[in-house]
């Protein structure tokens, strides 16, 4: 028998994606199953988006939303140890920093309790949902289109109810002080407003806007501006506004062809350095108008200026505090910080950065702020690689929380943070689980007698007759 006739032997050798990586779901998708997943998304996302966090006129949200964290710690342990998420070695530096020792601080430098130091990390603790919204959303393997569908309908909820609520609510309903309520305020300054949570809101409005430059889409650019309208008449909160616009400026300016962003940023930095010194001159930082500013903010410059010199002298010229803080106190503590400065208007929430040294010290702060920069820059790398608009809304809300954290600390709701680096992470691993196999593998002609080798699967040729 001649060589030519010998009959050529296969190999099968498996890639290695395919033998060891993810299964790829399967082609047909369970309607029941995925309706029950999409149900209890819309039921939790609210949670932990932190939507009633500060709510303390509803008792029954608000006290859920406080014990979140505590519910759901049995999930953050089982996604710390088994899902191997992106900057999971950060999230786990910053939550041992500020749930293990910021209260032993606090115990030290302002006389706390073992239990109210214990109390004080309630804030930090949202910081957990990256590991268990990520575990509640693979679990629930909600496909992308609906996960984006549903964080759509609930940013049009978002400002349907903040509308509604400002045109049916009586003046009755309104406080006047925090402490009776933080959905329906009322101020001097700014009037009636609704200070409604927009994590959802926010997200929808970056989404649009990137929309309508990628799509070309004139129905999205009229719908992301309108949603400044009900923020600035409805909402009022000057800080997020600002914020807000210089966010969606920078969303609509990085969407563009390259050329036409080099343009737009040019414009823009003109722009921005006309509008600073307009500023600057309106709030009396420039010319003779020197109480321009407090007249501009009423009230709340004032208190913020008070919290200010407040923090200032009572870190001093301490290294230690400086360096670690002095931790925190609530009001349910035995010894307020109110108690101990005598003062009723010092609240630490509206002091951005500076609240963030007050409480955890450059150390904590300087943590916080990496935490913050590795979920941007993460997020925007995988938005890139996809191309998805969604993602990118995700990475712009990371952002909208760092411009505005010159006022509001990220400590704040740091849980908006958490869940969209999960949103994020889980829509980029869903796509890549469900990504169309590649093309068939290159199979070169063997030689006769040699061994034919596959990459990837092996389809066995038909036989003729």
């Amino acid at each position: 028998m001649t060589a030519s006739a010998t009959p050529p032997r296969r190999v099968f050798m498996p890639l290695r994606r395919a033998a060891t990586g993810a299964p790829r779901p399967a082609a047909g998708i369970d309607p029941a199953r995925v309706l029950f997943g999409k149900v209890v998304l819309v039921c939790v996302l609210p949670m932990f988006a932190q939507t009633f966090h500060y709510m303390n006129e509803y008792p029954a949200p608000y006290f859920m939303s406080k014990a979140w964290p505590f519910l759901t710690m049995p999930l953050a342990l089982y996604g710390m140890a088994r899902l191997g998420l992106p900057v999971r070695g950060v999230f786990l530096l910053v939550l041992a920093y500020a749930l293990g020792f910021t209260p032993f601080i606090s115990i030290l430098q302002l006389g706390n309790g073992f239990f109210d130091a214990l109390t004080t990390t309630i804030k930090a603790w949202p910081i957990s949902y990256y590991f268990s919204f990520s575990v509640v959303l693979a679990f629930l393997a909600v496909p992308v289109p609906q996960v984006r569908r549903i964080i759509i309908g609930c940013g049009i909820a978002t400002y349907s109810i903040m509308i509604l609520l400002f045109l049916i609510a009586p003046k009755s309903w309104y406080s006047d002080s925090a402490a009776g309520g933080k959905l329906l305020m009322y101020e001097i300054e700014r009037g009636y407003r609704v200070y409604m949570p927009m994590f959802f809101g926010m997200i929808l409005l970056f989404f649009l806007a990137r929309t309508a430059v990628v799509k070309r889409s004139i129905f999205h650019g009229i719908a992301a501006a309108s949603l400044f309208l009900p923020q600035i008449f409805v909402y009022k909160q000057r800080t997020a506004i600002a914020a807000a616009f210089i966010v969606t400026a920078f969303a609509v300016v990085s969407s563009l062809p390259r050329q036409l962003r080099r343009l737009a940023y040019g414009v823009g930095l003109i722009v921005a350095i006309a509008g600073l010194f307009v500023m600057a001159r309106k709030l009396g930082l420039v010319g003779d108008n020197s109480n321009a500013l407090e007249e501009s903010l009423g009230g709340s410059l004032t208190v913020r200026q008070n919290s200010l010199r407040l923090a200032f002298a009572y870190l001093g010229d301490n290294p230690m505090r400086w360096a670690f803080g002095v931790g925190a106190t609530t009001r349910f503590s035995t010894v307020t910080l109110n108690d101990i400065f005598g003062n009723h208007q010092f609240f630490i929430a509206d002091l951005g950065w500076v609240g963030v040294v007050f409480e955890y010290g450059l150390v904590g702060a300087g943590l916080l702020a990496a935490l913050y920069i590795s979920c941007l820059v993460y997020i925007h790398r995988i938005a890139r690689r996809s191309g998805d608009l969604m993602t990118y809304a995700m990475g712009d809300l990371v952002l909208y929380v760092l411009m505005s954290s010159a006022v509001y600390s990220v400590v704040f709701t740091p849980g908006e943070m958490a869940s969209a680096m999960a949103l994020a992470v889980y829509m980029d691993r869903r796509r890549n689980a469900e990504a169309p196999a590649g093309p068939a593998p290159f199979v070169s002609r063997p030689a006769p007698g040699a061994r034919h080798v596959t990459l990837g699967r092996f389809i066995a040729p038909r036989r003729n007759g």
